[in-house]
Order: structure tokens, then sequence, then C-alpha cells
């Protein structure tokens, strides 16, 4: 019985852990993991995107809202994100210095959940 018990635990120990979501980059940016959620921050000329997963999978941007909140120093600044295409939300022109703080949040529009990340910009 002692053995059975041994065999579990032994398989148990080396089996190896996987996350929920994908912490990869698919595009170009920085990847913050809360839960099963992926969000993943880009900085580009044309503006600042947030691409949201849940368990490895893409969100429709329609079902979310969202905000992020940029702190550099003691300025503070709150910047609107707009459904974009794929799973991305988008603030056109917006631009997040690097050393920035960058708080987001994410609001699932039916159930009004809310979800957050902190990224610290590179």
């Amino acid at each position: 019985m002692k053995f059975i018990y041994f065999a579990i635990a032994s398989a148990l120990a080396i089996a190896p852990a996987y996350a929920h979501s994908d912490t990869k980059p698919r595009h170009g940016g920085q990847v913050v993991e809360v839960g099963e959620t992926a969000f993943e921050l880009v900085r580009a000329p044309a503006g600042v995107s947030l691409y949201v997963r849940d368990d490895g999978d893409e969100v429709p941007p329609e079902s979310m809202s969202g905000k992020l909140f940029v702190t550099l120093g003691t300025k503070k600044s709150e910047i609107p994100l707009v459904a974009a295409k794929g799973n991305q939300l988008l603030a056109a022109g917006a631009k997040i210095p690097g050393g920035a703080r960058v708080d987001v949040l994410v609001i699932n529009n039916a159930t009004k959940a809310r979800q957050s990340a902190t990224f610290m910009i590179k």
C-alpha cells in the first residue's frame, strides 16, 4: 500500500506544470497573466493596443470596454480603450513613456465583471 502512495506522489511530483494561458507575446508587447487571462500591452507609433486572451482563446473586443491608468512620477492620466479588430482594444494616438506604470481595467459589458492588470513599462 505504501508503494502505491509513493508511486502516485512520484508521478505528481515529476509531472510538468502547465500555465492556463500562453505568456509569449503575440504582437510584440509585454504580457501579464492574471489567473487564466493574459493581457498584452503594445506601444506603437499609432497608439497603444491591449490584446486579451482568456484560457488561451481570444476575447472579442465588442464584449469588453476598458481604460488605461498611466502613472509616471507624480503625473497621472486616464486613457479610454475602444474595440478594434480580433482581440484588440485600442487607444489611438496614445503614448506611454518608458518607466511608466500602467494599470489596466477591463470590464465585461454583459456581466459587468471587472479584471485588472499592472504593467511596468520597460
